[in-house]
């Protein structure tokens, strides 16, 4: 079949990569001048880890991996740790695969070059789409020339500001969560010293995640999120300051203080949006995938999974599918992922909650359970072993 892709990111990539293994003629079209990813870190849970395995990214995957040994909580003020659970070898017999930070531009980077090298797959840079006229037997894709094109099926991976959304009825704006995030990077030989965890400091209204990313733990990406009253830029590369920074994080320990201390600039800052889970995620032959359709909060860390996951559960459903059959198809899609996805957003607005308690009684009730709760990450399991390969469609 002939497939249009509208987005060229995370979600776009893997996307044409799974369904490239079949006979479709695949587009690709990204907005940007070329294959990059804006943001500096992403966490690859196991669950999306084994899917980009199976599509033969095992070897440049683990290149550009860093495995934590730990994840460790902390509390805000002195740095005491809350809980701290190993990534061990249990963990690795229980997942197949290990919990992954990477740096955002490498993970396109790795997707974007076998996408390329395949002969029914084109990727068209600088094409901006406007909109899409979803149809039953195929849908018009709208280019900002005015020009069209038509295609059997249209995939809408174009993210949380997506043009092809509103075209199968989401027509809700993007929610504002009240917190900003600040995202910084430490150069490697500034922190040596450290141990290769990923760590979340708690605090009231606002958390701190650090993680090594990049080939040969290039840097410490740092994710600062505090309060925010209003924003009015919906960007992800306003500058912010390391002054704005620190007084966001005043009474803060001191091994956080020097840690913000190390950092190098320049710090941006981006405002945290979601939307409530969409019950229609597609119109005919078109449909939705990734941040288009389920865009949620960073704290499960599964943005990105929740789109590599859609992306191989697409590709799935399509893989026998043909044009008389294709809406059906997507639909199946569809039903597979909605109710999936709406947990991960749910359960992310949750976690929002929980890390940024107050101090006072559910404060200590919620250290003392993480405390005392069994080793491992037990919690996470239906989170980590959902396997988008084996998943009824």
């Amino acid at each position: 079949m002939k497939i249009a892709i509208v987005g060229g990111g995370i979600g776009g990539l893997t996307t044409a990569l799974a369904l490239s293994q079949n006979a479709h003629d695949i587009t690709v079209f990204e907005r940007s001048a070329g294959i990059r990813e804006i943001g500096a870190g992403v966490q690859i849970s196991p669950n999306a880890g084994r899917l980009l395995h199976s599509l033969g990214l095992g070897a440049a995957y683990s290149e550009i991996s860093v495995n934590p040994h730990r994840v460790v909580l902390r509390r805000w003020e002195d740095d005491s740790i809350i809980r701290a659970t190993d990534l061990d070898e249990s963990f690795l017999s229980q997942h197949q695969v290990p919990l992954a930070n990477v740096a955002r531009n490498e993970l396109v980077e790795i997707l974007g070059s076998p996408v390329a090298a395949r002969a029914n797959v084109t990727l068209k840079f600088s094409t901006h789409v406007v909109s899409v006229e979803p149809g039953d037997s195929s849908s018009e894709v709208i280019f900002a020339d005015g020009s069209s094109q038509s295609f059997d099926i249209v995939i809408g991976a174009d993210g949380i500001h997506s043009v092809v959304r509103p075209c199968v009825g989401g027509i809700d704006k993007p929610r504002f969560s009240g917190s900003a995030a600040y995202r910084a990077l430490v150069p490697r030989s500034a922190v040596e010293d450290l141990p290769i965890d990923v760590t979340n400091r708690m605090g009231p209204d606002r958390h701190v995640v650090s993680y090594f990313i990049g080939r040969n733990r290039s840097h410490l990406n740092l994710v600062c999120i505090s309060p925010e009253d209003s924003w009015e830029t919906e960007s992800w590369t306003e500058q912010g300051t390391m002054e704005d920074l620190y007084s966001r994080f005043e009474g803060w320990s001191s091994d956080f203080l020097s840690l913000l201390g190390r950092i190098e600039e320049p710090i941006f800052r981006w405002a945290l949006y979601d939307r409530e889970p969409l019950e229609q995620w597609g119109i005919g032959t078109t449909t939705l995938l990734g941040d288009a359709c389920h865009p949620m909060l960073p704290f499960m860390a599964q943005g990105s999974c929740q789109a590599i996951e859609d992306a191989i559960v697409l590709a799935r459903c399509l893989s026998d599918a043909n044009t008389s059959d294709a809406a059906s198809a997507l639909r199946r899609y569809e039903t597979a992922r909605q109710g999936r996805t709406a947990q991960v957003q749910t359960s992310s607005v949750m976690n929002r909650d929980l890390f940024h308690m107050v101090d006072g009684k559910e404060q200590k009730d919620r250290d003392l359970i993480f405390s005392i709760s069994p080793p491992g990450m037990s919690i996470l399991d239906w989170v980590y072993e959902y396997d988008a390969l084996t998943v009824s469609v």
